[in-house]
């Protein structure tokens, strides 16, 4: 921890259509905790603005908490969760409407697990081999690869964080948009399918390194 950079949590706003159902409340430290039903696919959309004279990299955290099964951090029935798809995109402060992808060049994580294959749980009736492991598997473009933190009994349920590194630093004032696709659920989301993520809280540096 004492080679972190200064970290400024963003002040999230969600896009309730993006949710697929959930509610996002936010909590007091910054963070939101996701409530109530549980889609098995969606990609709920977050924006922020922030006052920093610009922007190197953006942290994930992922979150415990009491209101989560088995105390979090995901959804699934056993608290753990995976993240498909991370993404941002930035318009500038004089054109607040017009925005761009961001490219992220590094992601980094506290927990990179090797490959593996979905619980049968999970089994969406698509046929095709989906997969949980390291970080870079959320920013591959990918929706068959996440993100995964289930490290089996006695690790899963425990915070995590992740860390994603821009190619440009995004400029003072710029509107952010930031997607977490969640597809990695099952089929039926009222037979508890959900693996979705339960709490997270987002922040950025300037710090480049």
């Amino acid at each position: 921890e004492g080679n972190q950079p200064a970290w400024q949590v963003l002040a999230l706003t969600v896009d309730d259509i993006s949710t697929g159902g959930e509610r996002e409340i936010p909590l007091k430290d910054g963070s939101m905790l996701a409530l109530g039903y549980a889609p098995t696919r969606h990609r709920v959309k977050f924006t922020a603005k922030t006052a920093l004279p610009s922007i190197a990299a953006m942290r994930l955290e992922l979150l415990t908490d009491p209101n989560l099964p088995a105390g979090g951090p995901g959804r699934s029935i056993n608290g753990t969760g995976a993240l498909t798809e991370f993404d941002v995109e930035a318009a500038p402060p004089d054109a607040p409407e017009k925005f761009t992808k961001v490219k992220i060049t590094r992601a980094t994580a506290d927990i990179n697990l090797p490959e593996t294959a979905l619980d049968a749980k999970f089994n969406d009736n698509s046929g095709k081999r989906r997969v949980f492991g390291p970080v870079a598997y959320a920013t591959d473009g990918k929706d068959e690869t996440a993100w995964g933190i289930d490290a089996g009994p006695g690790l899963r349920n425990q915070s995590r964080k992740a860390v994603f590194t821009f190619e440009k630093p995004i400029a003072q004032g710029s509107v952010l948009n930031i997607y977490l696709k969640q597809n990695h659920g099952g089929a039926n989301s009222d037979d508890n399918e959900s693996n979705n993520l339960g709490r997270i809280r987002i922040s950025v540096t300037g710090a480049g390194d």
